[in-house]
């Protein structure tokens, strides 16, 4: 008899059907000489404090630094403290007497660092000792089950991946616990849960915010002037702003007598510009959230369903690129696709085997860059047919031609002052007609504009002239999608956890929306007041953490040498003493 343990009940019943294993049993399903059954997410966690000898929140017993983790299943909140959560024991009942009965088992958890840990974690804490294959996919298509059951990976293959996870959960208890319990000592206003990931998230969001009631507004004042050629009107702007009203307004009038500029430079440049890369995760969160206002958090879920329903590969993946099996079977998806009649106009302009930039195998992670498979969406939701269609258009952005844009720079001396306008225009829409997303093209200053012909030295009318009160703003709070950029760009979680270190904040009610926005509630800024200074707010504190991780994952550093690191962090960063003078 075989096990097979999924991560989810709905891909444990895919998978039971394509194997045989039809017959329906409490946690499990049976037949064919298999026994399929499931997790809910991570079963099991680290145990707690209390499992340690620390029952209270006290200075003293600072720093914890438990000798050997210990594993113990999913807590919920109780009347007095946690508890076991019932549904968690029942299942992990089932799961021992399935491994009980079988002589191996095929893990067939999500294909990444959470999904060996979930199983790993389970695997261990029930203390099986049955050898274990790997079921390793990026889609959840019949066709793609049915190779990687033909392709079962050893299970050892990926040993370093779930030590790489165990040392990321073992540094984040560390971190978290002992930043926790040090700052609810020092606050002295019940409990205050810090993460080391949430924390810089929330400084950032909170030192914003700041930063915007602080703001203290500035004047600046430039001065335009219209030229006029072959009766087409062209506004140039000054160089440099003023700072005066006084010296705005006596340019203005002398620009009014002036009457006529010269041109003394005219600039050219034609440029071919690429489609963007194909989707990852964060990409695809910035785009629904601006184009579509979709949240973080609401991108994850319809990506996992949109997973689970076949119609996309592996969405929690931080790759752009594809590799060249995946690459050559696009032709057959692509085809499928544009079957569609909401995609058929797109067929006689793709280029296919052209598109060779989206193959790169160096860049290519244990998963390649969001595609879909070619089923047939069906009916979706809303936001689901949103999310699919920004997939949909990527990939035809990547299979159509380069964008063929001008951009003119033209320069001129007015009343002895310098004036610029700087535009664009297409000459070829390529990839940009897919979508509508000619601005994406446009290069920051440059407006979409057709100049008449001009050349350097010629006199032009002033048609008219104007002066604009300038105002400098406050920065505004973060976007969902700005927020997923600053945490992409500091190295501040994993592209499949970054939705729910948003998600907790809500939770824990340090952040709230305001329209668009994310902006910090009252205890969040209390929260902020009181760690601001402190090395955990530092968004560059565990920045680095990723990619010794990655190391890890490549057997090219130890856990014990990346956990050392986290331990000396964890003593030394005076996470448990007062926050530095403010500024």
């Amino acid at each position: 008899m075989i096990a097979l343990i999924a991560e989810k009940p709905s891909v444990a019943k895919d998978i039971a059907r394509i194997i045989g294993a039809t017959g329906r049993n409490d946690g499990y399903l049976s037949g064919n000489g298999y026994m399929v059954t499931w997790a809910f997410g991570h079963l099991i966690q680290l145990a707690m404090p209390e499992a340690y000898g620390v029952a209270n929140f006290r200075r003293e017993s600072l720093p914890i630094l438990p000798p050997d983790f210990q594993l113990i299943p999913r807590q919920v909140k109780a009347e007095k403290g946690y508890k076991a959560d019932p549904g968690v024991l029942k299942q992990l009942k089932v799961i021992k007497e399935v491994f009980d009965q079988c002589d191996r088992i095929i893990v067939a958890t999500d294909a990444g660092r959470e999904g060996e840990l979930i199983f790993r974690y389970i695997f261990h804490y029930l203390n099986c000792r049955k050898p274990f294959v790997r079921l390793w996919i990026s889609s959840l298509t019949d066709k793609a089950i049915r190779e990687g059951l033909d392709n079962l990976q050893p299970g050892e293959r990926y040993d370093n991946l779930y030590l790489s996870a165990k040392s990321r959960s073992e540094a984040d208890w560390l971190i978290g616990i002992n930043a926790t319990q040090a700052l609810s000592v020092a606050a002295g206003q019940g409990v205050f849960s810090l993460g080391r990931v949430q924390t810089p998230v929330l400084a950032a969001i909170s030192g914003r915010y700041r930063e915007r009631e602080n703001h203290i507004g500035a004047d600046s004042w430039p001065v335009f002037i219209s030229i006029c050629k072959d009766n087409r009107i062209i506004k140039m702007r000054r160089t440099e702003d003023f700072e005066e009203h006084r010296n705005a307004t006596e340019l203005y009038e002398d620009c009014k007598a002036a009457r006529k500029a010269r041109i003394t430079a005219v600039s050219r440049r034609t440029e071919e510009v690429r489609a963007p890369a194909l989707y990852d995760l964060t990409g695809l969160q910035t785009d629904a959230n601006l184009y579509h206002g979709l949240t973080a958090i609401q991108v994850q879920e319809i990506t996992q369903s949109l997973y689970e329903k076949k119609l996309i590969s592996y969405p929690r993946t931080a790759c752009r690129f594809l590799p060249e099996d995946v690459y050559a079977t696009l032709p057959a998806v692509m085809e499928r696709m544009l079957a569609c009649k909401e995609f058929r106009t797109y067929a006689d302009r793709l280029d296919i085997a052209g598109a060779k930039a989206v193959v790169n195998p160096l860049k290519t992670t244990e998963h390649h860059a969001i595609i879909i498979t070619g089923m047939p969406p069906g009916d979706l939701a809303r936001e689901e047919m949103q999310v699919y269609t920004l997939i949909v258009g990527r990939m035809l952005e990547a299979f159509s031609p380069s964008c063929k844009v001008e951009y003119t720079t033209v320069d001129a001396v007015c009343a002895a002052q310098k004036f610029r306008t700087r535009t664009y225009r297409i000459l070829e829409k390529g990839w940009t007609g897919v979508l509508g997303r000619e601005n994406l093209i446009a290069e920051e200053g440059f407006s979409c504009l057709s100049l008449p012909e001009l050349s350097r030295d010629e006199l032009v009318e002033v048609a008219g002239c104007s002066i604009i009160r300038k105002r400098n703003l406050p920065p505004s709070p973060y976007t969902d999608a700005e927020l997923v950029g600053f945490m992409d760009r500091n190295g501040l979680g994993t592209v499949a956890t970054r939705a729910n270190i948003i998600r907790t904040l809500l939770e824990r009610k340090y952040i709230r929306y305001s329209g668009k926005y994310v902006i910090p509630t009252p205890k969040g800024l209390f929260f902020y007041e009181t760690v601001r200074g402190m090395k955990i707010a530092d968004a560059s504190l565990t920045s680095g953490w990723e990619a010794e991780l990655a190391q890890i994952e490549r057997g090219e550093r130890t856990p014990e040498e990346f956990l050392d690191g986290v331990l000396e962090l964890v003593k030394g960063c005076l996470l448990y003493t007062s926050p530095s003078p403010r500024d």
